[in-house]
């Protein structure tokens, strides 16, 4: 049996953070975990025709992620500017009318999902209607049996009510943190403590997992069937928190794909840590800019 097949689909960019330019996006932050639990991981995207874009798919596919299915448009490669509070919790700056926010169906977008076992995406990619109708589409035209994970990543104000409730009306997992659990349930008018709002969400849209991820305090997953996994959040040093729930969801996700029991895939999703991906990306960089 081969790896199974992991795609993300979303925004594609450059964090530029007070240390410097990384490449960026939860679709590439989610494939790279994804890869280093031993899945095949591509990404659905789009970058400018620049000299930005040129760097940005270089550093990608340094990291031996597929990047067939990235598209080339006529508008800028994205830059998000990150600045980080005393906790290392960032705060983003998103530029508009950039290249992902024009993502086409395409044979290669289409290629790339035939075969997945898992496809990944976010709210944030949606905010234009052009990337809005090709992810929905792209996530419809998946397989019978492919798993179809929303990480709803709300951002700033690029989310309302539809895009929100379209996206769960397809997912079989959604994944969501502390502040965005509030904003889903004002959506949807639940009410009660976070255990009862992911319940009455895992019902209303017939999910099969909600992943709930609390920040320092702790994670919690629930099943279709009702059964829960709590797990503590380590007390380690935070550097800065960008990618660290694309790396828990990836990383829970392809442990699901490789049979493990649900509270299993949640312990190596709780253990991962963030790092990997922007250490390899820097390197990338400067090899780059040193030639």
């Amino acid at each position: 049996m081969g790896k199974p097949k992991i795609v993300g689909i979303g925004e594609l960019l450059w964090d530029v953070l007070p240390a410097g330019r990384r490449l960026g996006g939860a679709p590439v932050n989610f494939a790279f975990y994804a890869q280093e639990q031993g899945a095949e991981a591509c990404i659905v995207s789009a970058v400018g025709q620049d000299a930005s874009g040129d760097e940005l798919l270089g550093g990608i596919a340094a990291l031996g992620l597929g990047v067939r299915a990235v598209q080339r448009n006529a508008h800028p490669t994205s830059t998000v500017e990150v600045t980080l509070d005393a906790a290392g919790v960032p705060a983003y700056r998103i530029r508009e009318q950039v290249a992902w926010d024009y993502i086409e169906r395409t044979a290669e977008a289409d290629a790339a999902v035939a075969g997945a076992a898992v496809v990944c995406w976010g709210s944030l990619a949606q905010r234009n209607a052009v990337s809005r109708r090709t992810i929905l589409a792209l996530v419809d035209a998946a397989p019978v049996g492919c798993l179809r994970l929303f990480d709803i990543n709300l951002r700033l104000n690029y989310y309302d009510e539809r895009i929100v409730r379209d996206s769960l009306e397809r997912a079989d997992i959604l994944k969501l943190n502390e502040d965005e659990l509030p904003v889903v349930a004002r959506f949807f008018g639940l009410e009660g403590a976070a255990e009862r709002v992911v319940a009455q969400l895992v019902e209303r849209f017939s999910l099969r997992y909600v992943v709930f991820t609390e920040g320092g305090r702790g994670s919690r997953v629930t099943a279709a069937d009702g059964r829960t996994s709590y797990l503590a959040t380590p007390r380690v040093e935070v550097a800065d928190t960008v990618g660290a729930g694309d790396a828990f969801t990836a990383t829970f996700a392809a442990s699901l794909m490789q049979g493990l029991p649900m509270e299993e895939c949640h312990r190596r999703a709780g253990a991962v840590r963030p790092c990997r991906v922007r250490d390899r990306s820097e390197e990338h960089t400067s090899e780059l800019q040193s030639h």
